[in-house]
């Protein structure tokens, strides 16, 4: 469950072709910024959280919106309205630093929530805290190397699929394959947007997998 800041460049096409456009849309619609809601409202429809009320299933996906997708968003408008980032995706490897801090210390408060509000399975709570440490991995990356957050993010996004699948012996396979395809088509966008290169794209998103799925076997 796990998402960062959004790492795509400006919204146009590199070649003005509607393929182009197409990869633009892909980046917008699986950005960082929202795979943490993606995976909160999948996990929110599997059999283990049936017995929560509908009230506090909604609970847990507004929740996980405003942590993951609307406090990290504040700081990166209010530094866009200072000048200090140049656009809403931040292209620029050395305007990322402060906004993705901001994020990891978003995503311990989502983690907190999920175990002192939502009294969530602690392996959930600690994928949650995965998620959190591998924002702070890449900005320590990022200092160097412009790794992908985009891969980053699915890759946390699968993870956390992974995880609770793991963990609760089911065995979906329609949906393992799904989200190894969107991660594959997320990974190409980025790649035809000049955005990051193969190695920079497989790096992010072996360090959000690693981070997230990790914790599912020790909570």
């Amino acid at each position: 469950m796990n998402t960062i800041k959004n790492d795509s460049s400006n919204f146009k096409s590199p070649k003005g072709d509607l393929g182009g456009w197409f990869f633009n849309i892909i980046s917008l619609v699986f950005q960082p910024l929202l795979m943490p809601t993606y995976a909160m409202i999948l996990l929110m429809n599997m059999d283990i959280f049936s017995p929560l009320a509908l009230f506090w299933r909604s609970v847990a996906i507004v929740g996980t919106m405003l942590f993951t997708g609307v406090f990290p968003a504040i700081p990166i408008l209010l530094m866009m309205k200072r000048g200090e980032i140049n656009d809403l995706f931040i292209s620029k490897k050395e305007e990322r630093t402060m906004p993705y801090l901001f994020s990891f210390m978003a995503y311990v408060f989502w983690a907190l929530f999920m175990w002192r509000t939502l009294q969530f399975p602690m392996f959930i709570v600690a994928m949650g805290m995965g998620s959190a440490a591998s924002i702070f991995v890449i900005v320590l990356i990022n200092l160097r190397w412009k790794i992908s957050a985009h891969a980053a993010g699915m890759g946390g996004f699968c993870a956390s699929i992974f995880g609770v699948c793991y963990r609760t012996a089911i065995n979906p396979v329609w949906l393992f394959v799904a989200v190894l395809c969107i991660s594959g088509l997320v990974a190409l966008s980025r790649l035809e947007l000049k955005a990051h290169t193969p190695a920079q794209v497989l790096a992010g998103f072996l360090v959000g997998f690693a981070l997230v799925f990790t914790p599912s076997f020790f909570f």
